[in-house]
């Protein structure tokens, strides 16, 4: 196996942070360290054995506080429009709600409220249609269940690591589409084969630690 190393998380040192269940299984399999000790471990935010190669959020592009925004939500339409099976809209609609999310970081850095609630509500839109097309589905709900909780997954992920730098005047709006992400996200798994279920357990334990780490930084703020 090859040995990696870490010398931070969120500029805590490694043996300083609360390991969540995530870490501890980890540290029970010989996967994960403190300095000192002769396991590897991980790099990066999080654990990169299970997001190492997530594609982040795109470019905001034209964003909710432009006039011009309703032309990208009716090319977004016209595209949804057009595409013929349930996988191929499954797969727009998870491409546009990754754009809702760049918008809305953009905004809750800009610090327009309003501006970032509209994005939201795009975001909500777009996995709730997702939602309802997948659980409908006759022949596809398995591998269209697989790609949505995978991208429910990096969703909640990504929103928690931004989370601390962001302007705590408009962040908490990021919480609450990390909470419909939560909900939505074991509706698709009971879709799942139990192997396929478990193939997501260490994503699961790491978002579960992401968040959790993003939660307590609001809390200690309040």
């Amino acid at each position: 196996m090859t040995t990696l190393s870490v010398t931070r998380w969120r500029n805590v040192s490694p043996c300083g942070f609360a390991f969540s269940q995530f870490a501890a299984a980890l540290l029970s399999l010989g996967l994960v360290s403190c300095p000192g000790l002769s396991s590897p471990v991980f790099a990066g935010h999080g654990f990169s054995s299970s997001f190492g190669n997530i594609e982040w959020l795109p470019d905001p592009g034209r964003t909710p506080d432009s006039t011009l925004y309703r032309l990208d939500a009716a090319r977004e339409e016209g595209q949804l429009f057009l595409a013929r099976t349930d996988e191929a809209k499954v797969r727009l609609y998870l491409t546009f709600a990754r754009e809702k999310l760049a918008e809305l970081e953009a905004m809750v850095k800009a610090e327009k409220a309003d501006a970032a609630k509209i994005a939201t509500e795009r975001y909500h839109l777009y996995m709730d249609r997702a939602q309802q097309l997948t659980s409908d589905s006759a022949s596809e709900k398995e591998t269209l269940a697989e790609s949505m909780a995978n991208g429910l997954l990096e969703h909640q992920y990504m929103l928690s690591v931004i989370y601390e730098e962001l302007p705590a005047s408009t962040r908490t709006v990021i919480l609450q589409v990390i909470a419909v992400a939560q909900e939505k996200y074991p509706v698709m798994t009971k879709l799942l084969s139990p192997k396929k279920k478990g193939a997501l357990f260490f994503k699961e334990e790491e978002v579960r630690w992401s968040v959790q780490m993003a939660t307590r930084t609001e809390e200690s703020e309040q």
